[in-house]
């Protein structure tokens, strides 16, 4: 445990939002509110807003219409008070990183930043609030996902990505590493539970996938069975499986414009601050994915870019953790 886990430079507390863009705004709402069971909180002709239902916040996606090919525009963090933005401010400032105010729809005060040349990533205090729809029990739909909890990047050297995120007060709750000690995935989190933000090892940065909690296994089925009704049944690429790191279940899809969406059971809790990183070992795939067909190459290999943001010529694309 990392001394900024427990006195962090400026305080975030969750994986808050992902913000993608998107070819046929129609065609990837259908998909999100059909299949995933998001709720639409707001939509204008070229931008939707979606949340899980159990989530009050504004959004969790926003998909943003665009001619430019499916991209990332940023990941989304919250903080605790919006005097922790200006804390962050001073501290990208000081370390020379990019970061500057930016205005976002149903989001209070926001900073985007980037370190070290790699993904953009949002901060925000505030979000304006809507109703809760879990008790709305005739207006779910799909797999009834119920709120965001991680989203899982690509980076040609996770040592280095990792270190600037756990200097932010993130902790390893889990890592994988080679048998020379290097690792090559990090599981780190806020919250309380294994993961807000996954770094797997690869050409990057990219997004590789957000993942979307959901009640039970027949939620999960019921997303799939969806999926086949609509024709996206080739679209289910990954799963049902399970994970070693974080002992999760997961199904992963993929949205019409190829980004990826993961669906995951209630995750395991991570509660007590003194609680070491576990580290599983790269070469026993058989603990890392216990079951489940094996990843194929396209999982491996295809992941979202990030705006505007060049890949580096560093990092094997090929080298993935199956997570």
């Amino acid at each position: 445990m990392t001394d900024s886990y427990l006195n962090p430079p400026f305080r975030i507390t969750r994986t808050s939002h992902v913000r993608l863009t998107v070819a046929d705004l129609d065609a990837s709402c259908a998909f999100y509110e059909s299949l995933a069971g998001l709720c639409v909180s707001e939509r204008t002709e070229t931008e939707a807003y979606l949340r899980g239902v159990e989530e009050v916040a504004h959004h969790s996606l926003v998909l943003r219409q665009a001619g430019i090919g499916a991209t990332c525009d940023a990941i989304g963090f919250r903080v605790l008070e919006p005097r922790d933005l200006d804390l962050a401010k001073a501290w990208f400032d000081a370390r020379g990183d990019s970061a500057e105010w930016v205005e976002r729809h149903g989001q209070g005060r926001t900073l985007l930043a980037r370190m070290d040349e790699g993904f953009p990533f949002e901060l925000t205090a505030e979000m304006t609030l809507m109703p809760r729809v879990l008790t709305d029990y005739a207006a779910h739909r799909g797999g009834r996902a119920l709120r965001l909890d991680h989203v899982q990047a690509v980076v040609p050297d996770v040592e280095a990505t990792g270190k600037g995120f756990l200097d932010l007060g993130f902790r390893a709750a889990e890592a994988i590493a080679e048998p020379t000690g290097r690792r090559i995935g990090l599981f780190l989190h806020r919250k309380n539970n294994p993961h807000d933000l996954v770094l797997a090892m690869g050409q990057g940065p990219r997004l590789h996938h957000f993942a979307f909690v959901t009640a039970d296994l027949q939620s999960m089925f019921r997303a799939c069975d969806t999926a086949g009704n609509l024709g996206f049944g080739p679209d289910v690429e990954r799963g049902p499986g399970r994970h070693g790191p974080g002992n999760g279940a997961f199904v992963y899809f993929r949205d019409p414009d190829g980004h990826r969406l993961e669906m995951i059971l209630p995750p395991m809790q991570f509660m007590d601050a003194e609680e070491p990183t576990h580290v599983w070992s790269s070469v026993e795939k058989h603990q890392i994915v216990p079951w489940g067909a094996p990843a194929s190459q396209r999982w491996r290999e295809e992941a979202t870019p990030f705006t505007d943001v060049a890949l580096s010529t560093e990092g094997d694309p090929a080298r993935w953790v199956s997570t």
